[in-house]
């Protein structure tokens, strides 16, 4: 590790740096597929088996996807390469694709030493591994094109080639025929291409320009209406449908959006977040395309918008791609700031402070923490208001994960200790690099914390594990024919062997609608209790017999019968 460190930051030869320069690509994506490849068989929950069932059934007219077609041909060409169980491959093998894309985007404009830690924070972010697992288009294949798209218009700005121009516009018209959100995209380019020319903007460019967005335009909506005839499966009305449901307003619910947004901070890391301390102009510049972007989907999905009824928290993978690339680039210039090298005692100090920084960061997640119900929400709000900090964050939600609890005071630690250092190295500049090995340490940490509680759940509890040996129940017991499931944890499971019966979503605005489901119903209920039941819910269940218990850490699994009319 010392010798790489020193290799990254003073001049040796040329073939000493492509050949260093290569094992670590070759490690890093050996590093990207270790802290995925497990998550593979992870069990599909909610809209994630939703999309993987609607690929084997899409040629049907009206199926659950409603989104631009090539979105519909891609997934059903998937559910026949890999099948329902390994359905996670497709977005995989995106997220490889744009690990180099990334690193050869950022190569072109700031150089291998950014390209690097770029890939780096790429690799190791656990916002990007549940993003390269999630069978959806938000959190890998969306993003690939995103890197397509500035990669292409990177070299059509370099040559002014005429084919560099039709792949850019090839790209776009792609992006967009997967999903309509990549408008960002195009709004980008748009931008990016106003602020970099702007002086030279004359009349005759300007309706040039309007001509060209028009005739994109035209070209786009004929493109769909010319699949629709080809492909019946895809059906247009639902689409726009899909896409007006967020323009109602109908009154957003702004502590959903708070808590939704909290959660994509934490997702994300204090790695993502702390090198925006040390950004200058100079940084800025390279990197301006990325700041549009995450600025018109900060308005895309904040302002123009109400995502509040929908999983923002995935749209919000969008960023991710971003901010690793402005990461990597401000990583790369504290690297290259001096022609002092890093001496090796200040590496060994600098590692020495990380590691036992890590392992107290890591150590708090053994301490005693207790589980609040999701409602009310703004009984985790006093707590943390009043620095009650030990307790667990449950992280699940509608397109996955199934769910896993993460210390709230070992991420707020994480945070505070990583912006404490950062600003520390604002005033201390001779200290930065060794200050950046820190936050790396430290930020790996913490990543390597949730992808750990994802993927196994060693501390806190293992979801999927309580749900399978609760399905393993339902599946023996012959008396068992008809399951309501908590969160709709175990769907595709419970479909297989025919026992589905609907799930419960146990939000305090559907207890009416509940109480006279409950008292219709005619069968068992599964909860696997993540996160916390309470009010009229937890007090219903408390009075039903317990057929099968089971549990792992923090996370309880209980199959119920419960009398009709109780």
């Amino acid at each position: 590790m010392i010798e790489t460190f020193d290799a990254m930051s003073r001049g040796q030869t040329l073939n000493l740096k492509k050949g260093l320069t290569f094992k670590i690509m070759l490690f890093l994506l050996g590093l990207f597929l270790l802290l995925r490849l497990p998550g593979i068989f992870l069990p599909y929950h909610q809209d994630e088996w939703k999309n993987v069932s609607a690929a084997a059934t899409v040629e049907r007219a009206g199926s659950f996807f409603a989104h631009p077609p090539l979105m519909q041909m891609m997934f059903v060409a998937a559910h026949k390469m890999f099948g329902a169980d390994y359905f996670r491959i497709l977005p995989l093998l995106f997220a490889l694709a744009s690990a180099g894309f990334l690193y050869l985007v950022v190569w072109n404009r700031d150089g291998k030493k950014a390209a690097l830690w770029s890939t780096t924070l790429y690799a190791t972010s656990f916002y990007a591994v549940l993003g390269s697992l999630v069978p959806d288009v938000d959190g890998a294949i969306l993003p690939f094109f995103f890197l397509l798209t500035i990669y292409l218009y990177d070299r059509w700005a370099d040559s002014k080639k005429l084919k560099w121009f039709l792949l850019l516009v090839s790209s776009l018209i792609t992006g967009f025929l997967i999903k309509l959100s990549f408008v960002l995209v195009v709004g980008t380019l748009v931008v990016d291409y106003l602020i970099e020319h702007w002086r030279s903007v004359t009349f005759r460019k300007a309706t040039l320009g309007i001509a060209v967005l028009a005739g994109f335009s035209f070209f786009y909506i004929a493109l769909l209406y010319l699949i629709r005839f080809a492909y019946p499966a895809f059906d247009i009305g639902i689409m726009f449908g899909h896409a007006n449901q967020f323009a109602d307003n109908i009154g957003r619910n702004w502590i959903q959006v708070i808590v939704q947004g909290m959660k994509a901070i934490f997702y994300l890391s204090p790695l993502f977040l702390v090198p925006f301390l040390f950004i200058n102009q100079e940084i800025f510049k390279k990197t301006r395309i990325f700041f549009v972007y995450l600025i018109l989907g900060f308005i895309f999905y904040f302002v123009l918008f109400d995502f509040s009824r929908g999983a923002l928290d995935k749209y919000l993978m969008f960023a991710v791609i971003p901010l690793a690339t402005i990461g990597g680039v401000i990583f790369g210039d504290i690297f290259n700031s001096s022609n002092k090298v890093i001496s090796k005692k200040f590496l060994f100090i600098s590692l020495g402070v990380g590691a036992v920084i890590s392992a107290f960061l890591w150590a708090l997640n053994s301490m005693s923490h207790s589980v609040v119900p999701l409602y009310p929400k703004e009984e985790w709000f006093n707590r943390v208001l009043h620095f009650d900090w030990k307790v667990l964050n449950p992280f699940n939600g509608g397109s996955g994960p199934l769910g896993f609890y993460v210390s709230f005071l070992f991420i707020a630690a994480s945070f505070i200790v990583s912006i404490t250092l950062s600003i520390i190295g604002i005033f201390k500049k001779e200290w930065r690099r060794g200050l950046v090995v820190i936050l790396v340490m430290i930020g790996v940490t913490y990543n390597l914390v949730f992808v750990e509680e994802l993927m196994f759940g060693k501390i806190n509890g293992n979801a999927p594990k309580v749900m399978r040996e609760a399905i393993s129940f339902i599946t023996d017991s012959e008396e068992i024919k008809n399951v309501l499931t908590y969160n709709d944890i175990g769907n595709h499971e419970l479909s297989a062997i025919g026992k589905y019966a609907g799930r419960i979503y146990a939000t305090p605005q559907s207890e009416a609608g509940y109480k006279k489901k409950f008292t219709e119903f005619d069968g068992q209920y599964l909860i696997v209790e993540i996160p916390r039941l309470s009010g009229f819910y937890r007090e219903f269940f408390e009075d039903c017999q317990t057929l099968f218990e089971t549990s792992s850490g923090k996370i309880t699994g209980r199959v119920f019968d419960c009398p009709q009319n109780q």
